[in-house]
């Protein structure tokens, strides 16, 4: 695999991406649903931010994804992942054999201005992916909740994440603003009165391998377009059967 090379990276490092570290930045980005979230190497994602050919592996901030000049890169890349089942692409130099890689196997249901909407074919899940980068999971219900003109959330998931430095045990008294600000990444994130909205719970920390766990559920801002249209597709859709459901 080839190292990458982050040239927004404040101190200029040069060596093997971390998958907790923002691809583009390389500061921390602990996943927060709607502003930071992590692409996994085996979907095989070409990674637009790095000097030599290489696949994204790890985490994203939104903020530097929509603030990047290539992030047009990165939703072509990411929205042909989405709409691919098993697919064979090129290797990084080009040389046979090709990879296989594992898309989503999602239709598309909605281009806008804005974003795109994709829909699974065999479970009742469904991707907002704004076209400067950020993308948004969400569920049948959260449809429901769109159809009623509510602000669809996350769901309240425990998220493991391995934090860059020991914190000590104070950061079990942190909320999510001083978690954030004490690895200096708060910037990156929605300011602090937007943060309020989000339901934040410290869960465990273990110090030796540096592990944050914590659960968290946050609105989901998608664009109004994205908003209107699932508001009325809600309406007629049919959900998915589990006689009818495949394995993904």
């Amino acid at each position: 695999m080839n190292a990458s090379i982050h040239p927004n990276r404040p101190d200029g490092r040069t060596n093997m991406p971390d998958i907790n570290e923002c691809q583009i930045c390389g500061a921390p980005a602990p996943p927060i649903p709607g502003q930071s979230d992590g692409v996994a190497g085996y979907r095989l994602i070409r990674d637009p931010w790095s000097a030599t050919p290489s696949f994204l592996d790890g985490n994203l901030h939104f903020s530097c994804l929509e603030e990047s000049g290539k992030s047009s890169d990165f939703y072509a890349e990411f929205t042909r992942m989405t709409q691919a089942g098993h697919e064979e692409i090129e290797s990084l130099d080009g040389s046979p054999p090709p990879l296989t890689r594992m898309g989503l196997a999602m239709t598309q249901i909605f281009s806008g201005a804005e974003c795109t909407v994709f829909q699974s074919g065999v479970s009742d899940r469904w991707m907002v992916v704004k076209r400067t980068g950020p993308w948004f999971r969400l569920s049948h219900e959260d449809l429901l909740n769109i159809g009623r003109g509510q602000v669809p959330r996350s769901p309240a998931e425990v998220i493991p994440y391995r934090l860059p430095v020991d914190l000590g045990n104070e950061i079990g008294e942190y909320g999510l603003h001083e978690m954030l600000d004490a690895l200096g990444v708060a910037d990156r994130y929605a300011p602090e009165s937007e943060l309020e909205g989000i339901e934040y719970e410290y869960v465990d920390y273990y110090p030796p391998k540096l592990l944050l766990e914590y659960a968290v559920r946050a609105p989901l801002s998608i664009p109004q377009e994205a908003h209107a249209f699932l508001a009325d597709y809600i309406e007629s859709y049919i959900p998915v059967s589990f006689e009818d459901e495949e394995d993904v």
